[in-house]
């Protein structure tokens, strides 16, 4: 917390901990009920898919055997439809292995018997009601057909070309392929005694041996990876395939996860039918994209004033990674700030780490906005806010080497192994202005995006990643189509890019400085309205991306003409450094995500300088909390979920994220809190009694922002199956005391009804809050504000976050929260009023841990 500063951010007092109450999962599925009760006709269904599906089998296998196609030996693919408010985890007990679990009761699976003995014997079971336990069959609806499974698994792209593919042609795909088997099917940890102890818990014998259980999970884990791996490989060769994702030539390279590994391919198109529909393990394939990269369309320089003095940030100041296209590192304007000993390059062929992209650059240009997020100084002189590492990944074209020689995520790996691992110096910040030229599938998390949300998971790093860019050529088509702006933006072709779904990301959209009209042309959208290029949400799983935006320029239009003219003058690009010989130029010439990214990225450093010990979790959350929607945008969508959609929770603003004032006050977890499933967290914010007196009507803002990271899971296609452990939070009702809010969230339970009865603008659930198609509880970062009348609060405050069960009890999450209020008509200074009884709370607290510590001793 910066020393001196009269108005810093305090921190949020936690009062109390318990395990909370949530409400039953409500009655069975419908057709579950009616299989129960027609068991002869469900069970015989059963009975004869799979016999049709085992002499099917059979079949093929003879076939293969000859034709001499490779063995195959990892079961036989299926697609279930099951109940959808059950755990997948019951199929274990009827002989099948889970692959993906996908929305809406789907589930890929495997099979290893193929007489399907073990499915047989229990539908035998549950036809003559053998006892009350044997009803699992009836949460089985449907066997799908081939086809049908073929469709979840492959990504749209190559689906689109799935008809046309050719035997003897190459393709290059990423494969992803489960290698859990019924591993972390395992049973919870045993329930904790109220009278117990944490420790004592954890030296219990029912803990220990349930704990060894996990242990050796993750070893027969290990093993089953390795053994497919192994599968694959021979598989894959015996076509003459290659493996094209590895940094080391004549090595395969896999991408691990907890339950599943990625890898890059390129194959014919016969051993790519025969991979998809035979090696059951699959769960995701896709075509491999290009890359969307800005690139200037004029070439306007503008030369420095020499005079200018540039100072180098001061020694303890945060170092922000660059993954871009290079850097020219001895430009005036970046010198300082570069760490040239630290410059890597991870495109093959070559060991450069400058800036070769024609006509000014990319990297530069991005590595520039983070230094100079406002504008380019002329005269005087300049402090560098932060150091600059440069982590070289795409050639001169910008964008065809990461692509064709090594497997995104595995570099996203290396760089944060170099940078925030390895290095004596980490790095927190990584700028990552590189996106696919096509939108994200919103289904299955890509490796990329997995892999980044890994590495923060692993390694407490903060990516601020682009959204990626709506292609001239594509906006000219959707124009053509007579979508005009801003629908086109609702357009599944303008969604975010891959890996901008990355649910631990912060994605930044772009907005347009300033109107622009002449006599013959006139930008898409006006003052801070969404760019004409900037790719909107939601995301996966209905998430909130982009999480926030910031200027990035957009495109101007001709008025007249059928055909779509569309250009970029100097007024509507933001002003970036640029390569040039002289290593001393800038220019007003390129536009895109890639350059609003970076001025994020800054404001993440600002808060670092604050926080330099805390988790990049606050970091996120600061950034979110900071953020309003831009003025006017409400003016171009007519709802807030239009809105979110496009803006997600603003334009960030680094004085709100690192400094108060008389009228607003922010409070923040300074360390990393950690919650396991069935845990609740209660803080509490005093409120001054001039706030909530009767009669007293102040209008004040109260944000929310929960941010959070947890273990992921890939091949799960829900947040709450993504994730080793979700949370979310709720707030204390209106006129509610904190006994009242205790005792709901750890006695009574709460549902969405109770959610702090204040008009939130997201909302816990959707169809809540005004922004209606969207939820909190889809994102790990959780955003919420309102308005009241300050004579609805009472003497606190109370924020309860809440730990729920994902796919790991054993792996808790780590989150950081912040909570602001805002005076908004500075008509009432609170933050000296909340700053004493918030000193006085603490003060209190820590009197009564010293109290429980003497009565133990």
């Amino acid at each position: 917390m910066s020393q001196g500063n009269p108005f810093s951010h305090l921190p949020l007092p936690f009062v109390m901990g318990g395990k909370p109450k949530f409400r039953g999962n409500g009655t069975p599925d419908q057709r579950t009920v009616e299989n129960r009760n027609n068991r002869v006709s469900h069970g015989g269904y059963i009975k004869r898919q799979a016999a049709q599906l085992s002499k099917f089998w059979k079949e093929k296998q003879e076939t293969r055997l000859r034709e001499q196609l490779p063995e195959i030996k990892t079961g036989i693919p299926i697609l279930l439809e099951i109940d959808p408010s059950n755990d997948v985890s019951f199929l274990k007990n009827l002989g099948f292995e889970v692959i993906s679990e996908l929305e809406n009761g789907y589930v890929i699976v495997s099979n290893g018997d193929t007489e399907f003995a073990t499915l047989i014997k229990k539908t035998e079971d549950f036809i003559n009601e053998v006892s009350k336990k044997c009803n699992t069959p009836a949460r089985i609806y449907e066997f799908h057909e081939e086809d049908t499974r073929l469709k979840k698994i492959l990504g749209k792209q190559l689906l689109s070309m799935w008809g046309t593919l050719k035997d003897d042609e190459k393709y290059e795909v990423d494969v992803s392929i489960s290698c859990s088997g019924n591993i972390f099917e395992i049973d919870q940890p045993p329930e904790k005694p109220d009278n117990m102890s944490d420790e004592e818990y954890k030296n219990s014998r029912k803990y220990k041996n349930w704990q060894q259980k996990y242990f050796d999970a993750y070893d027969r884990w290990d093993e089953l990876k390795t053994e497919r791996e192994l599968q694959f490989e021979r598989f894959i060769k015996s076509y003459g395939g290659e493996f094209t994702g590895s940094f080391i030539d004549g090595e395969v390279t896999y991408l691990e996860f907890c339950d599943s590994f990625s890898v890059r391919v390129r194959v014919n198109g016969k051993c790519l039918r025969d991979l998809i529909y035979n090696f059951s393990p699959i769960f995701e394939v896709e075509h491999v994209g290009e890359l969307s990269i800005e690139k200037s369309a004029t070439d306007v320089v503008i030369e420095i004033n020499q005079e200018l003095i540039i100072f180098p940030p001061d020694d303890d100041a945060p170092i922000v990674t660059v993954i871009d296209s290079g850097i020219q590192e001895g430009h005036k304007y970046i010198e300082p700030a570069i760490l040239r000993d630290d410059s890597r390059c991870y495109v093959k062929g070559t060991t450069s780490v400058a800036d070769e992209v024609g006509n000014g650059g990319h990297g530069t240009r991005v590595a520039g906005a983070i230094l100079y997020p406002f504008e380019i100084p002329r005269l005087g002189t300049y402090k560098l806010p932060c150091f600059i590492r440069n982590a070289r990944v795409l050639d001169e074209t910008n964008g065809h080497s990461i692509q064709s020689s090594v497997f995104p995520p595995l570099t996203i790996k290396a760089i944060v192994k170099e940078f925030a691992v390895d290095s004596t110096r980490k790095t927190k910040i990584f700028n990552h202005s590189v996106a696919e030229i096509r939108s994200c599938e919103i289904e299955h998390m890509s490796p990329w995006a997995a892999e980044i949300d890994m590495q923060s998971y692993e390694h407490d790093v903060l990516f601020i990643q682009a959204a990626g860019n709506v292609y001239d050529t594509t906006i000219k088509e959707l124009y053509n189509e007579g979508k005009s702006y801003p629908k086109y933006l609702f357009d599944e072709r303008s969604r975010i890019a891959n890996p901008a779904q990355s649910m631990q990301a912060l994605t930044v959209g772009s907005i347009t400085y300033s109107n622009y009209e002449t006599e013959d042309s006139i930008s898409i959208g006006g003052q801070n309205e969404p760019s004409a290029f900037s790719r909107s949400g939601a995301g996966i799983w209905n998430s909130v991306k982009p999480d926030v935006v910031e200027y990035g320029g957009t495109w101007v239009k001709n008025k007249e003409g059928n055909d779509v003219r569309l250009t970029t003058p100097s007024n509507v690009c933001p002003e970036l450094l640029r390569v040039s010989p002289e290593g001393a130029a800038f220019s007003k010439d390129a536009i895109g995500t890639s350059f609003s990214t970076p001025k994020v990225a800054y404001i993440a450093a600002e808060i670092q300088k604050l926080f330099p010990d805390s988790s990049s979790l606050l970091y996120r959350a600061l950034i979110a909390q900071s953020a309003r929607w831009p003025i006017g945008v409400n003016e171009k969508f007519v709802n807030a979920q239009e809105i979110v959609r496009h803006v997600g929770y603003g334009l960030p603003d680094v004085i709100r994220a690192t400094q108060n004032n008389d009228y607003r006050i922010t409070l923040v977890t300074e360390d990393t809190m950690h919650i396991s499933e069935g845990q609740a967290h209660i803080f509490k914010i005093p409120i001054p009694e001039e706030l909530y007196a009767i009669g007293e009507d102040y209008d004040i803002r109260i944000d929310v922002t929960l941010s959070y990271v947890a273990k992921p899971r890939n091949t799960r296609r829900t947040i709450k199956r993504y994730l080793s452990t979700w949370l979310d939070w709720r707030c204390s009702k209106i006129g509610e005391s904190i006994d009242s809010f205790a005792e709901r969230i750890f006695k009574t339970g709460s549902s969405v009804d109770d959610d702090g009865n204040f008009k939130w603008v997201i909302g816990e659930q959707s169809n809540y809050g005004e922004a209606t198609d969207f939820s909190r509880s889809y994102s790990t970062l959780q955003k919420d504000w309102t308005i009241v009348k300050s004579n609805q609060l009472t003497d606190s405050f109370c924020i309860a976050v809440r730990g729920h069960k994902g796919w790991d009890a054993n792996e808790a999450a780590r989150y950081s929260l912040v909570v602001s209020f805002e005076a908004i008509n500075q008509d009432i200074e609170i933050y000296g009023m909340i700053r004493n009884l918030i000193e006085l709370e603490i003060d209190n607290l820590e009197q009564e841990i010293e109290v429980e510590d003497r009565l133990q001793e």
